[in-house]
């Protein structure tokens, strides 16, 4: 995998993901698509295991950095790898299921980004329960988490759709080998 066209294509998913947040807000504080999903999704798909893992680490750490969470006191803070672990989780689950996946189906992005969105939202929602448990320094209600996390869930597959285009089009670009064993297709 090409690192630098990696960073590159994080950069732009993450601008894209901060400057449209406010236009794509389904009239609920908190549900919006995330750009940065399909791209960890697809990089799992083509990807080699241990790139994979890496990618999803450092594009959870940044979205745990530019995610800050309100504290009852009214300031803000960076709790840094309930992301970065919700996205590992992810992964692992792409990686598990990927011999089974026709990789360039946009059907399989859609479907594959809704879940893994899922897996990272459930991972993050339980890692700050957890945490809330303890001294309650932030402002937090699980159950209103939980159903911004499934409805965002499902609106990321419609910017998985749109960017799966693009992505399948860049394929090259990422320098991925084609030597991932499937299980259902012929290698040509």
């Amino acid at each position: 995998m090409n690192w630098l066209v990696f960073i590159l294509s994080a950069w732009i998913c993450f601008g894209l993901e901060l400057a449209l947040m406010s236009v794509f807000d389904a009239g609920a504080r908190g549900v919006h698509p995330s750009m940065v999903v399909p791209l960890l999704v697809f990089v799992a798909m083509n990807a080699p295991r241990k790139q994979a893992l890496w990618a999803a680490v450092l594009l959870g750490l940044v979205v745990d950095l530019i995610s800050p969470m309100p504290a009852q006191d009214g300031g803000l803070i960076t709790i840094i790898g309930p992301h970065a672990l919700g996205y590992l989780l992810g992964v692992h689950f792409v990686l598990a299921v990927r011999g089974m996946l026709i990789r360039r189906n946009p059907l399989t992005m859609i479907v594959m980004s809704i879940v893994t969105m899922l897996i990272a939202q459930i991972v993050v929602i339980a890692i700050f329960t957890l945490r809330d448990l303890g001294a309650s320094s932030l402002v937090w209600d699980a159950g209103n988490e939980l159903r911004q996390g499934v409805f965002s869930s499902l609106y990321t597959g419609i910017s998985a759709l749109l960017l799966s285009f693009v992505f399948f089009a860049l394929g090259p670009v990422f320098g991925f080998n084609t030597t991932v064993p499937t299980r259902f297709a012929r290698h040509i």
